[in-house]
């Protein structure tokens, strides 16, 4: 589930603003969300391709720039914000970069089913399909 709302973000920051993400969900791709975060361009996203990238979904989504997503940004970013109820460890009321990626690296190694430390696009879209509880 948590991956399924890693890739959500990642179409909703490429597709559009936080605002236009918030107002009304795009379609998702989880070829392009593979894609996005697929830097070199070698069809698999690494776990240095997947950090950068959700650092660049974690910093979009903190709105007013002062380096923590408030729950509210947080709801406008994401899709599943249910995923980071547990996530503010230190209990200060709001996300830290290192608690948002914390939460996203979660299925990482779950989604990643042959092992090898990379994530396929066909691992992406079977984890996509995969029916939800």
């Amino acid at each position: 589930m948590r991956l399924l709302s890693l890739l959500l973000t990642l179409a909703a920051v490429a597709l559009g603003s936080p605002t236009r993400a918030a107002e009304q969900p795009p379609m998702y791709d989880p070829k392009a969300a593979h894609a996005e975060a697929d830097r070199n361009g070698d069809g698999m996203v690494d776990r240095e391709e997947f950090h950068q990238r959700m650092v660049e979904v974690f910093f979009h989504g903190d709105r007013d720039k002062d380096g923590f997503m408030s729950f509210e940004e947080l709801n406008a970013a994401v899709s599943f914000p249910d995923d980071f109820r547990d996530a503010d460890t230190n209990g200060d009321g709001k996300i830290s970069v290192y608690e948002f990626i914390r939460v996203r690296f979660y299925d990482y190694d779950r989604v990643d089913t042959n092992g090898d430390g990379l994530l396929s696009v066909d691992e992406v879209v079977a984890e996509f399909a995969r029916p939800r509880r």
